[in-house]
C-alpha cells in the first residue's frame, strides 16, 4: 500500500490507498455521470459534497478524499447508475425510530467514503477501494428499477447508506426524484460531514436526515479523519431547512463514551430542538477495533439520562441485550404511556395515531404515516 496526500481545512494527513487501479476502481470510474455539487475557483474545481471541500487542480487527474469523485479531462465526474447493496427490511433498522414505524423500507448503499471510521459496520463498502478488496462489484441499475424494487417489496421508505450517500449526492437526488413521484418517503442515512449546497440540493426530494454524531471532540473526529463542527451545523442546518432529523452516536468504549462529553452533545442537540431523537447504540468489536469490549448497556443507560437531564424528550437505547429494550420504546413525554413498543429493531405495537398521545392529547413529533396508498403492513407481519 502507499499513502496519498489530501488536504482538508489546512491539514495534511495520509489515506492509504491500493499501489494500483483495483478491478473496482475501474469498474466504479466507468460509472459516472458530470458533477452538479462543484464551484469554479482560482485554483480548481472545489467539490462541494461533503466538508473536505476538496480541490482539483486544472490538468489534474486527483482522485477525491472519498475516492470516488474525480476529475477526468477537466470535468469533475461523480458516482451514477449503479448500487453495491440494497436490502428490504424494516425501517427501524436504520435507527430511524419517528418515521413510517412497521413499515418496510429498501435501503441501497454503493462504494467509497469520506471518513475512515475504525469500527465501521459497513467497511467491505465504505472502506472497499482503501483497502483494495477484490471481491466487491458494482450492480448496473436504474433509477426507475430501483424505485420499483422498493415498490414491489411493499415497501413506504427508500434509504440511501451503507456507505456515505453524500458523495454521490447526483445520483442520490436522482433516484430520490423518482421515488417521491411514486408516493415514497426518502431518506439519507449520513455521517453528516455534510456543506450547505449538499444540504440544500438534497432537501427537496429528501424526506429524512439521520445523521451520525460520532464524537464530542475535535481530535475523536480528527481521528475518523473529519471535523466535529460541520456536523454540528449541518445538523442545526437540516433542521432549519425542514428535514426530520434524528442523530445516532454509537458510543465506544476508550473512545467517545467520556460522559461529561455525552452530556456536551446532549446540551447541544437540546439547544437545536429538543425534539430530536438521539440514539445511543451500543459498540460491537469489529473492523480494526477488535481488541475492546463491547459497549455496557450500564454506561448506554448513564448516558440516556444524562440527555434526558439536559432536555432531550426522545432518547432511545440500542444494539445492546434485551435489558434495555423498555428503553427502544417511544413513549409520550409527558405523561411517559408507551407509543410505539420495539423489539430486536422492529415495530411490534403501535399506536393507533403515534403523532398524538392517546391519554394526555401530547403531540409527538414525526413522520409518522407513509404516503403511498396501501394500507401499511400489520408489524407482526414483517420478515
Amino acid at each position: 500500500m502507499v499513502g496519498r496526500m489530501i488536504r482538508s481545512r489546512g491539514r495534511e494527513r495520509r489515506l492509504p490507498i491500493a499501489s494500483h487501479p483495483s478491478v473496482l476502481d475501474e469498474a466504479l470510474r466507468a460509472r459516472t455521470a458530470p458533477a452538479e455539487l462543484f464551484e469554479e475557483t482560482e485554483k480548481g474545481l472545489r467539490c462541494t459534497a461533503c466538508a473536505h471541500a476538496c480541490v482539483f487542480a486544472r490538468g489534474s487527474q486527483r482522485t477525491g478524499a472519498c475516492g470516488v469523485r474525480f476529475q477526468q479531462d477537466g470535468e469533475l465526474r461523480v458516482p451514477f447508475g449503479y448500487v453495491a447493496r440494497t436490502y428490504v427490511r424494516p425501517v427501524e433498522t436504520n435507527t430511524i425510530y419517528h418515521v413510517a414505524p412497521g413499515t418496510l423500507s429498501l435501503t441501497f448503499g454503493m462504494y467509497g467514503c469520506d471518513l475512515r471510521c475504525p469500527y465501521c459496520h459497513n467497511a467491505r463498502l465504505s472502506q472497499a477501494l482503501r483497502e483494495g478488496t477484490s471481491q466487491e462489484f458494482p450492480e448496473d441499475i436504474g433509477e426507475d428499477a430501483l424505485v420499483e424494487r422498493a415498490l414491489a417489496a411493499g415497501c413506504r421508505v427508500l434509504c440511501a447508506a451503507y456507505n456515505e450517500p453524500a458523495i454521490a449526492a447526483e445520483w442520490v437526488r436522482t433516484v430520490f426524484e423518482r421515488a417521491k413521484e411514486r408516493g415514497l418517503l426518502t431518506a439519507m442515512i449520513t455521517d453528516g460531514n455534510a456543506t450547505p449546497e449538499v444540504l440544500r440540493f438534497l432537501r427537496p426530494v429528501t424526506d429524512v436526515y439521520r445523521v451520525d454524531l460520532k464524537g464530542h471532540s475535535e481530535e475523536e473526529y480528527h481521528a475518523l479523519g473529519g471535523r466535529l463542527q460541520p456536523v454540528l451545523s449541518g445538523i442545526r442546518m437540516a433542521k432549519d431547512l425542514g428535514y426530520w432529523v434524528e442523530v445516532v452516536t454509537l458510543v465506544v468504549p476508550a473512545f467517545n463514551d467520556d460522559l461529561r462529553g455525552l452530556r456536551s452533545l446532549a446540551t447541544t442537540l437540546a439547544s437545536i430542538d429538543p425534539s430530536i431523537p438521539w440514539h445511543l447504540n451500543a459498540f460491537q468489536p469489529r473492523y480494526r477495533m477488535r481488541d475492546r469490549p463491547a459497549t455496557s448497556a450500564g454506561a448506554l443507560i448513564s448516558a440516556a439520562g444524562v440527555a434526558y437531564a439536559k432536555g432531550l424528550r426522545f432518547v432511545y437505547v440500542g444494539n445492546v441485550d434485551g435489558t434495555t429494550s423498555e428503553l427502544s420504546n417511544t413513549r409520550c413525554p409527558s405523561c411517559h404511556d408507551v407509543l410505539i413498543a420495539r423489539r430486536d429493531w422492529r415495530a411490534i405495537e403501535i399506536a393507533t395515531d403515534p403523532s398524538r398521545c392517546s391519554r394526555c392529547g401530547a403531540v409527538i413529533p414525526g413522520l409518522w404515516f407513509a404516503s403511498v396508498t396501501e394500507p401499511p403492513r400489520n408489524p407482526g407481519e414483517l420478515t
